[in-house]
């Protein structure tokens, strides 16, 4: 709310100091959904969650072996035909099981963890990347359609609504700024 009253305050004192100001808009959220970069960006994410995924069930599968092996252990510590001596190595050995699936539990979840933050890490740096494209694309079809402020109108902000109420849809930049980012990949 209070940015959006600083961007309509910024937009007064333009308008009063210099004339009526040049304004556009863009979705920007449309332009990532189509950005020549957001659908491989997507596999490769898609790639290393299954690949996670891969790993992850099989660290499953190994805990689930060593439960197993522990239950057994410890069924077998409980055989009143055992000698005392015996009863004591089937403890101790279901003990060593006990304390390495827990280690494994452990270990499964530090990997998870690490391995949401990487993935968080890379989305960023691929959305940022995307984002940086982007801008550099509006503002050079803002230049040459000598706008003074690109707005985004798509995108809903933190009160639950977008900063941009209404545009006439000859503000809107969108389908140039597009138009511009799937030119720059015919020449890649």
């Amino acid at each position: 709310m209070k940015i959006t009253q600083a961007v309509l305050v910024l937009m007064a004192t333009a308008t009063v100091t210099m004339g009526a100001a040049a304004i556009g808009v863009v979705d920007m959220e449309k332009l990532v959904k189509v950005h020549p970069r957001t659908a491989s960006d997507r596999a490769v994410l898609e790639t290393y969650v299954e690949d996670f995924e891969v790993e992850r069930e099989e660290r499953v599968k190994a805990l689930k072996a060593l439960s197993e092996t522990f239950e057994s252990l410890r069924a077998s510590a409980e055989d009143l035909s055992l000698s005392e001596k015996a009863v004591q190595e089937k403890r101790q050995m279901a003990q060593v099981k006990f304390d390495e699936m827990r280690q494994a539990e452990r270990e499964l979840r530090e990997i998870a963890a690490q391995r949401q933050k990487e993935l968080t890490s890379q989305e960023l740096r691929m959305r940022t990347r995307v984002i940086a494209d982007i801008k550099a694309v509006v503002e050079r079809v803002a230049g040459d359609k000598s706008l003074d402020l690109v707005l985004d109108a798509g995108s809903v902000g933190a009160a639950g609504y977008s900063a941009v109420v209404y545009a006439d849809k000859a503000m809107d930049i969108t389908d140039a700024v597009l138009a511009e980012l799937l030119k720059g990949t015919d020449n890649d």
